[in-house]
């Protein structure tokens, strides 16, 4: 026989699990991690494009993400104080900090 304690453990998850459903159905939006994620990054977003062993500072943050974006692959990759390369390995490559990475991937065409 199942204990009264577990019982009691399985019966408030399936009413949080209901909550949180019934909140969904009402059509609530939750912060996803991401977007908590960007708005307790304090530092300002930071996106550098290097082409040809030259950084040059982007200061347009949605042209930005979408270069990224067209770029082969992002990975984490740190360079004074930039956390991200999107790039094919030659070419244009895009830099950006964890905010900037952030930001781009609210974007809905990331």
């Amino acid at each position: 026989m199942v204990s009264e304690r577990v019982l009691f453990i399985i019966n408030v998850s399936l009413g949080l699990l209901s909550a949180l459903l019934l909140l969904m159905l009402l059509g609530v939006k939750l912060p996803s991690l991401g977007q908590a994620q960007y708005a307790l990054d304090k530092e300002e977003p930071v996106c550098m494009l290097e082409w040809k062993e030259e950084l040059t500072k982007f200061d347009d943050i949605d042209r930005c993400c979408l270069q990224a974006r067209q770029q082969f692959e992002c990975k984490a990759e740190s360079r004074d104080n930039l956390d991200w390369v999107c790039g094919a390995g030659e070419g244009l490559q895009v830099w950006l900090n964890n905010k900037a990475y952030n930001y781009c991937k609210q974007q809905p065409y990331w």
